[in-house]
């Protein structure tokens, strides 16, 4: 119910909220903001002020969609990151100078107009669809508004209404603009281009002592050791403490015994039947069937087909009279005509599978694997309990999962569950939940065990923290030896593509080059800057639409460590550039123009009406909120 508050409390148009969210920056270049004086309001402009229960509500609808958006309620910190107090001081102050607006020009409604307008919204509306006065008393109630304050804020909605529709109501985008985007989106381009890769330098050999230790100590960052921790922990599962071994033969016979309706296996029969569209036309088949004539020949002569149902159990036949009749078939019989759902239907069992029992030598097994599982499940409760009472008790970690029969395993991870070797730690349980644990606790604290399945948990214990530091290079020698190689070979075949660069660009020919290298040229026909990015690569695209016919570009190729050299041949721009320009585009740039608008008569208001913003005011609505 409050949700439906608050969307009406907010009903402006949907031009008003995106174009005052939109303006929200210009409201900071005012010149007499944060004055502090009255503490009960938060701002004004002009003679209009905004309420301390202005600001509280706004704030709490920001809040509410940032918390939507984070899965919890923000803190104030993330709420300050997030500029949700910019915002809404922007919002309210760009309302308030159009209210102010609206007052000097002498904007209004009549109350029976105002009237009108509350009763038409469907919050307030019973379940025939009326204005209930009780529905309106409900839902202010709930979410702590005053009718006064709500209809106040009703008259202030259809105030800048009136405003923001005289600015923007129908608002069209210029033709050339339109033209122009129908250009940029439909011209289309065909691009030759190669393929070249590390293959074509010389392969480079390992550096000197003395330029290997240049290059780490210049890139030593990118060889930083994370943040290790240290940290024991205790899996319990049913799985693990189960053991079918515990269980006798007579808990396996009995419980076959109890439980043998889930090992028969039901009578199934594979049925095909033929529906016809009256009764009359069913007779007559049934009377072939009768003569003599094959099921098949009989469903040809009357135009109907066989349908196929294949082997089903009873329960399996939707309709109660077909599967009674087809369970009452012999094997290669034909029923007489049934009356089903869908109309008459002549039915035939092609092949009966009797019903079965798997015997108890076959399942003995699987039943006592289950019954084990059981019994696991009471065990694992019992040794959840111990480990509980000894941790409770003041025994440490090792001491309370032992006496809880439980094997503790201790590693050193970093935050994403590796090794100090940069190798994932295998078999890590509920991995996630477990590694965020212990990034966020402290040694000598007592975890809460995180629950994972339906009965198992796992315990930890922080043991020690190794902060994030350099490493030396005889620590990663073999890594920064490869990757200096790897930059070397880059810079290399940069240094040969740009000079097979400058030698297409001189009237050279991209299939000499193709042949020179090794690799075959290819040919992108006819692409646009949207659709080449998929053959290409988005930055060749940008690349080859950032000149004019023979533009000659490198870009990153398709997989790493390659590049591409590419050349234009063809330029072709749109016959018809505004088919080029989609609704909703067009929709979008409408948007825009409008945005702008807005923006600058906010703008103008904000220097036509003294501003002020009042921090005692904004500190004391938002302990409204506390």
């Amino acid at each position: 119910m409050l949700n439906t508050l608050r969307d009406s409390v907010k009903g402006w148009t949907a031009k008003i909220l995106l174009g005052l969210l939109v303006l929200s920056f210009a409201v900071w270049g005012i010149g007499d903001a944060f004055q502090t004086g009255n503490a009960t309001t938060v701002a004004s402009a002009g003679d209009t002020e905004v309420s301390l229960q202005d600001y509280a509500l706004a704030y709490s609808r920001a809040s509410q969609r940032l918390a939507q958006q984070l899965g919890r309620q923000p803190t104030a910190e993330e709420a300050q990151m997030f500029g949700i107090d910019q915002g809404v001081i922007s919002q309210l102050v760009a309302g308030a100078v159009l209210d102010e607006q609206g007052r000097n020009i002498g904007l209004g409604l009549s109350e029976e107009q105002l009237a009108r307008l509350i009763a038409e919204d469907p919050s307030f509306h019973d379940a025939s669809g009326n204005f209930s006065r009780n529905a309106f008393r409900n839902i202010l109630a709930n979410a702590g508004m005053s009718e006064q304050d709500y209809i106040r804020t009703k008259a202030d909605e259809a105030v800048r209404t009136q405003i923001i529709d005289a600015i923007a109501e129908g608002v069209e985008t210029p033709a050339a603009f339109a033209t122009a985007l129908g250009l940029y989106n439909g011209e289309r381009r065909t691009v030759e281009y190669v393929t070249l890769s590390p293959s074509i330098v010389t392969p480079v050999a390992d550096p000197s002592d003395e330029v290997l230790a240049t290059y780490f100590e210049e890139n030593k960052a990118n060889y930083a050791a994370p943040e290790y921790r240290s940290f024991a922990y205790a899996l319990l599962t049913p799985e693990a403490l189960s053991d079918p071994s515990t269980i006798t033969d007579e808990q396996v016979a009995a419980d076959y015994e109890q439980h043998r309706a889930n090992y028969v296996t039901p009578e199934q029969r594979r049925v095909q039947q033929v529906v016809f569209p009256d009764r009359a036309a069913a007779d007559a088949a049934q009377a072939q069937l009768e003569a003599g004539t094959a099921f098949e020949v009989a469903a040809v002569q009357a135009g109907r087909s066989i349908v196929d149902l294949g082997l089903v159990a009873r329960s399996a036949i939707p309709d109660q009279a077909l599967a009674d009749a087809a369970f009452a078939l012999a094997e290669g019989e034909t029923s007489a005509v049934v009356d089903g759902r869908f109309g008459p239907v002549l039915l035939r069992v092609s092949e009966i599978q009797p019903e079965g029992a798997r015997p108890m030598e076959e399942v003995s097994e699987e039943v006592r694997n289950e019954l084990a599982l059981v019994a696991a499940n009471d065990a694992a409760a019992a040794a959840y309990n111990a480990f509980e009472d000894a941790r409770a008790g003041g025994a440490d970690f090792e001491e309370a999962a032992r006496g809880a029969g439980l094997t503790v395993v201790t590693v050193e991870a970093d935050r994403q569950g590796n090794d100090r070797d940069e190798t994932p730690i295998a078999n890590l349980p509920a991995e996630q939940e477990l590694l965020a644990g212990v990034f966020e606790t402290e040694p000598g604290l007592d975890n809460v065990p995180i629950n994972f399945g339906s009965n198992s948990y796992v315990f930890y214990d922080l043991l020690s923290i190794t902060p994030a530091g350099d490493r030396s290079l005889d620590e990663v020698r073999d890594r920064v030896v490869a990757d200096w190689k790897a930059a070397e070979t880059q810079r290399l075949l940069a240094e040969r593509i740009e000079g097979l660069r400058a030698e297409l660009e001189a009237g050279g020919s991209l299939d000499a080059i193709a042949a020179e290298a090794g690799v075959a040229k290819q040919t992108a026909p006819a692409i646009s800057r949207q659709s080449g990015a998929g053959e290409l690569g988005q930055a060749a695209v940008a690349a080859a639409f950032g000149g004019g016919n023979g533009t000659v570009a490198t870009a990153p190729g398709p997989t790493p460590g390659t590049q591409l050299l590419l050349q234009v041949t063809e330029v072709a721009p749109p016959a018809d550039p505004a088919s080029n320009v989609a609704a909703n585009e067009r929709q979008q740039m409408a948007a825009m123009l409008q945005d702008d608008l807005l923006q600058s008569y906010v703008t103008l208001l904000q220097n036509t009406y003294p501003v002020s913003i009042n921090a005692a005011g904004i500190e004391n609505a938002k302990a409204m909120l506390r």
